[in-house]
């Protein structure tokens, strides 16, 4: 009797087992998603593509997140995740946008790319993505630390191999678009500020911008007159500052300066070769330098002699060697050398020169015999062109069409340097110069 009740009960339990390993099975997280931006966001899809979970990995995130992403699909969730993005003013269609990707699972890095391309570009926003295949222990560390993605960390990683003086500090917490600037040039900024091509800038304070006659959008003035502007396009050709060369990926420029001499005695004088002493040859003559043959030399000062009358001297002059002296009016008298060169203690020496025992390099440099080579590098960038019908201008970042021309419209414009228009309000920055590897 006891085998017939055992038995069901065994056969419930193997089915209600499994059920739910049926269930954990089919909730899995088979593909995970990391999206950095200036939000960092991971995405977990269940079987079919289907949103698990979707985490916010910095504060930031955590802004555009609620619980409308669970169970929707992948297509579905990047729609609400750009709405969110747009609406808290992290980006707009008039922007490019960078975008960090790295996805580990069943999900490949390609489907997932073209989705955000596509959905990104439905709003009329260019996306370019940088693509981190894997990731690393270290990096997972890291990343927990600095709350950003694993994924962010690695590129970082990528940066600072590239540029000794960078550290993971200086840069971690700079935006996607900032880090794919320094990676190309080379130049970041301190915490605080923005990289904007060679500057960096900080937010000092906002001030209500001035209403006027101003160039309506797309259009620039230039030269009191208003012309449509676009933005130079990117090449896939790397160019080099004047002076440098492209080289194996880098901009190099070749200098040869003269080595330096290192003397056991006197002092290395770059102009003649030669470590130059002086030495000690007597005493300097004490003279009067104005009329020698006649001034009277006394005390290191010189005075002039006037003629005497019936053999004495008037007003209070002194009788000096056959001469009246007015004792108040002199001037210092000066030293010579017959020979050699007087020096400072009014001694004469004489110029020894011997030559240097080695040689080396002030700067880094390669020493060959008395020449120094010395190499510079630069990180190459890419050139700018602009389109058909355009002219570039200032730094070549910005093309003007000059047959396309328009009037000034009312419109709102900052009167301050260093600032910038957001609506109907003026940013004004501390601008300094950005620091380079």
């Amino acid at each position: 009797m006891k085998k017939k009740i055992i038995i069901p009960i065994i056969v419930c339990l193997v089915i209600v087992i499994g059920i739910i390993g049926f269930i954990i099975w089919n909730n899995r997280t088979v593909s995970t998603i990391t999206l950095d931006i200036n939000p960092s966001v991971e995405i977990n899809l269940y079987k079919r593509e289907k949103v698990k979970s979707v985490v916010a990995l910095n504060d930031d995130a955590k802004d555009i997140l609620d619980d409308n992403y669970k169970g929707k699909s992948l297509d579905d969730s990047f729609e609400i995740l750009i709405s969110n993005l747009i609406e808290k003013g992290y980006v707009d269609n008039e922007n490019n946008l960078d975008v960090i990707l790295h996805v580990d699972g069943k999900i490949t890095n390609k489907m997932v790319s073209e989705q955000i391309e596509y959905e990104f570009g439905k709003k009329g926003i260019h996306t370019e993505i940088v693509i981190i295949e894997s990731v690393t222990k270290e990096d997972e560390e890291l990343a927990k630390k600095y709350n950003v993605s694993p994924a962010k960390i690695a590129y970082v990683k990528s940066i600072i191999q590239d540029n000794d003086n960078i550290t993971l500090e200086n840069i971690v917490n700079d935006s996607v678009s900032e880090l794919k600037e320094t990676k190309e040039t080379g130049k970041y900024c301190d915490e605080g500020y923005t990289l904007e091509g060679d500057f960096c800038l900080k937010e000092i304070k906002r001030v209500s911008a001035s209403k006027g006659e101003v160039c309506p959008r797309n259009y620039l003035e230039y030269e009191g007159k208003c012309y449509e502007e676009v933005g130079a396009i990117e090449t896939n050709n790397y160019v080099c500052n004047d002076g440098f060369k492209l080289i194996n990926n880098n901009c190099v420029s070749e200098e040869i300066d003269d080595a330096r001499g290192k003397c056991d005695s006197g002092d290395y004088d770059p102009v003649s070769g030669y470590c130059i002493k002086k030495e000690l040859i007597g005493e300097a003559e004490e003279y009067c330098r104005l009329t020698p043959a006649t001034d009277i030399l006394m005390n290191h000062k010189c005075y002039g002699p006037k003629p005497t009358i019936n053999g004495s001297c008037l007003n209070g002059d002194r009788l000096i060697n056959g001469g009246c002296v007015d004792m108040s009016s002199y001037y210092e008298s000066d030293y010579r050398c017959k020979t050699g060169d007087l020096g400072n203690d009014n001694k004469c020496y004489k110029e020894v020169k011997t030559k240097p025992t080695s040689y080396y390099c002030e700067r880094d440099g390669i020493l060959n015999g008395t020449k120094c080579e010395v190499k510079y590098t630069q990180k190459p960038q890419k050139e700018r062109t602009c389109p058909s019908g355009y002219t570039s201008i200032d730094d070549g970042s910005r093309c003007l069409n000059y047959n396309k021309t328009v009037n000034k419209e009312n419109g709102y414009y900052c009167e301050q340097e260093n600032s910038k228009l957001s609506g109907k309000t003026c940013i004004i920055y501390e601008m300094v110069e950005a620091k380079s590897n």
